[in-house]
């Protein structure tokens, strides 16, 4: 019982740290009507929080990016992706990331939690490294975390932010400190080029 309970207080103080206080974070990238902040979770992790407006209706962008068998096509480093499981508010999703030579490919399981509001969406996604069996080829990312969340600015126009960390094992510092910076440029861009 208690241990369940401290187990709840830790995903509670981890869902506040997982919030939009600018104060704390660094604006690294401006470019191209995309923002991206960067942040220290701890002393070998990093997360970012990536911001654009596309132009488009909510709804269209939100089917975009839940469209998860089709991701590998548009988000950074993708090797492949595809859906497990899916119902109106909750899927699974199988992703595999590309590391280039000579570092071996990893591959992450996440769910993705689904929330509506009258002008927002919010897409939440955490890891779930359990819910199928590793692949020996690759390496499982066991910690990461997402939230895409949209808010409508009226019927055209939508802005879009991302925010995501994961823990990266094996990976140098110089390398990841690159990833977290390419990675939501790259995918911001792509998504925005759709519409």
């Amino acid at each position: 019982m208690i241990l369940n309970f401290i187990a709840l207080f830790l995903s509670i103080l981890k869902l506040n740290s997982f919030g939009f206080n600018y104060n704390e974070w660094d604006l690294r990238k401006n470019q191209d009507s995309i923002k991206v902040y960067i942040r220290n979770i701890d002393n070998n992790t990093k997360e970012y929080l990536a911001e654009t407006i596309i132009n488009s209706e909510i709804e269209k962008i939100y089917n975009t990016i839940i469209d998860f068998d089709n991701s590998y096509k548009w988000m950074y480093k993708l090797n492949s992706s595809k859906i497990l499981e899916k119902t109106d508010t909750l899927m699974y999703v199988y992703f595999v990331v590309d590391m280039n030579w000579p570092l071996k490919n990893r591959d992450l399981v996440s769910d993705a939690v689904i929330t509506k509001k009258n002008d927002e969406i919010i897409i939440e996604m955490n890891s779930y490294p359990d819910r199928i069996p590793s692949n020996e080829k690759l390496i499982r990312i066991k910690e990461s975390r997402s939230i895409w969340n949209l808010k409508r600015i009226d019927k055209g126009r939508t802005k879009v932010s991302l925010q995501s960390y994961a823990v990266v094992e094996g990976i140098p510092t110089f390398i990841m400190d690159l990833f977290i910076l390419d990675s939501p440029m790259y995918s911001m861009t792509q998504l925005r080029k759709k519409f």
